[in-house]
């Protein structure tokens, strides 16, 4: 189960280093850094849910679900703006993994895993 959670961060990581090396017109400013660092931040929680808790469920449920959020926002952001306040999603997105879609993941992650189990249990016997 750890491979899935290393994936799904690693992919995040990508994803948060290509906006941030390409995508970002000042380069490499003290904002820029800072965003790129705020951004990481759901998935340094998740890989401490995994490592530390040895939460794996909820931890890979937390990262999928920032994941999800991140991607939805590079879409909104770079492929299909809907106008001309579309990056400041790219401002807001790091808050939203971090109090809704972070824990949202984290809970289903957890739930799916609790039921899966059940089932394994009731089946054996």
């Amino acid at each position: 189960m750890r491979l899935p959670l290393i994936l799904t961060i690693a992919a995040a990581c990508l994803l948060h280093a290509y906006t941030w090396t390409f995508k970002a017109q000042d380069g490499w400013s003290l904002f820029t850094v800072c965003l790129f660092a705020f951004s990481l931040t759901p998935y340094a929680i998740s890989a401490f849910m995994g490592r530390v808790w040895h939460a794996l469920n909820a931890a890979l449920g937390f990262a999928a679900g920032a994941l999800a959020g991140d991607i939805f926002m590079h879409y909104a952001v770079f492929i299909a703006p809907k106008g001309s306040t579309a990056a400041l999603g790219l401002l807001f997105m790091p808050v939203w993994n971090l109090l809704l879609l972070g824990p949202l993941g984290a809970v289903i992650g957890w739930a799916c895993a609790r039921a899966v189990t059940r089932r394994r249990g009731e089946n054996a016997a």
